[in-house]
């Protein structure tokens, strides 16, 4: 198996974990068997796990901010073994030495520019919400351990410091997702990623910005 089709089954699997407290065993086999046909993770991913599983069954809509939360946090469970495998083995996405001092990539610059659309779709208390619970679950999730990310920077229109590595800025990118639901409600969220992207794209190549996603 690839990467990405690993990253896929684990996907897959968390949110049949999640989705079993829910579902019928054999209702979450045939979720479960949909979702495989997916190449990558992604957010867009994610988005569309949780909204066929409700469509499917409507009942779970009153539980979808749980089911999502949940999924997450399963996920990152099952990812942070194959970060802690790499990071033993001395192992980045990039095969290069972490420096004192590294230039800011061009993924790094994207990611600031989706963050900051995102945040001025937001009002005051709605991205003072998002971008402090952003910071709360960084600081817990294992996944983020030994990087300094100070995400709560953003509230003084500053650009903190993140680390120049895709799997870990999708990490961030899944989690303000998350987050941004919680704050704006799942749709306007879907509407927010969409357009914050669009702007991306406008300063940074399509194909950078996507990685993000």
């Amino acid at each position: 198996m690839n990467i990405d089709t690993q990253s896929v089954d684990q996907a897959v699997t968390a949110m049949a974990e999640v989705l079993a407290d829910y579902l019928h065993p054999e209702e979450v086999r045939l979720l479960k068997s949909q979702w495989q046909r997916y190449s990558t993770v992604s957010v867009k991913m994610m988005q569309q796990c949780v909204l066929d599983a409700t469509r499917r069954y409507p009942e779970l809509q009153a539980y979808k901010s749980d089911i999502r939360k949940g999924f997450w946090a399963t996920l990152q469970a099952d990812s942070q073994q194959t970060v802690e495998a790499d990071n033993h083995n001395g192992y980045n996405s990039h095969n290069e030495t972490v420096k004192a001092s590294v230039p800011v990539s061009e993924l790094v610059l994207a990611f600031y520019t989706v963050i900051e659309a995102l945040r001025s779709q937001l009002s005051e208390t709605e991205s003072r919400n998002l971008f402090l619970t952003m910071h709360q679950t960084v600081s817990q999730e294992r996944t983020f351990k030994g990087h300094s990310l100070n995400i709560s920077q953003f509230l003084e229109s500053n650009r903190p410091s993140v680390p120049d590595n895709e799997h870990l800025l999708n990490n961030l990118m899944q989690l303000a997702y998350v987050c941004l639901c919680d704050v704006a409600g799942p749709v306007e969220a879907d509407e927010m990623m969409f357009r914050a992207a669009e702007t991306a794209k406008q300063n940074h190549s399509k194909i950078l910005v996507e990685k993000l996603f």
